[in-house]
């Protein structure tokens, strides 16, 4: 007969796992570009958002990562063309 453990979460755990949630939550629906750092967090906390960005690398300046959570190729555009008017 096995007995499982049960892990009580203290007030401190429970504020650390928010911190990490919101910072997580923060991450990958504002972001639009992400270090490699910032990238290895979010795949560590959920591996499925790995197919929502593509590496840019050199690329780009804005960071190592682009999230295609964010991303909108019409802003993109705009963005450019603002650039391009002066």
């Amino acid at each position: 007969m096995m007995i499982k453990q049960i892990k009580v979460m203290t007030e401190q755990d429970q504020y650390d796992a928010l911190q990490e949630y919101n910072y997580f939550e923060m991450l990958v629906n504002t972001k639009e570009y992400v270090t490699k750092d910032e990238y290895n967090f979010i795949i560590n906390y959920d591996k499925t958002e790995k197919n929502n960005f593509s590496y840019v690398g050199d690329y780009s300046k804005m960071g190592d990562y682009l999230n295609f959570n964010v991303y909108s190729e019409y802003d993109h555009d705009k963005r450019q063309l603002e650039m391009e008017r002066g």
